[in-house]
């Protein structure tokens, strides 16, 4: 039997803004925004930021990168490993 692929959704109490042609992610914490933990978001971090709105998975989400960008398999899986690792770590991303 294979193994279901885990599924990655967005924390709620971190709102998405694009300023000034930057996006960044801040989290919300009883309905005040946290100043102090603001995270900047490439174009790749934001893409991905916009395919969470519905979970997805790791599969799912290096396939909408690769249909953006023109870049190698590898470089694409370990970006995002490292993307899903990070912004889990600060409770941005978790399991669904």
């Amino acid at each position: 039997m294979e193994q279901e692929e885990a599924r990655y959704e967005r924390n709620p109490d971190y709102i998405f803004r694009t300023i000034a042609d930057e996006a960044v992610l801040v989290p919300i914490h009883q309905d005040v925004a946290d100043m102090e933990c603001i995270y900047t978001l490439n174009e790749v971090g934001a893409l991905i930021w916009q395919r969470l709105a519905a979970p997805a998975t790791k599969s799912e989400l290096q396939q909408a990168i690769l249909g953006e960008y023109a870049a190698d398999i590898e470089t694409v899986a370990a970006d995002l490993d490292r993307f899903l690792e990070g912004m889990s770590a600060v409770g941005a991303i978790r399991s669904a």
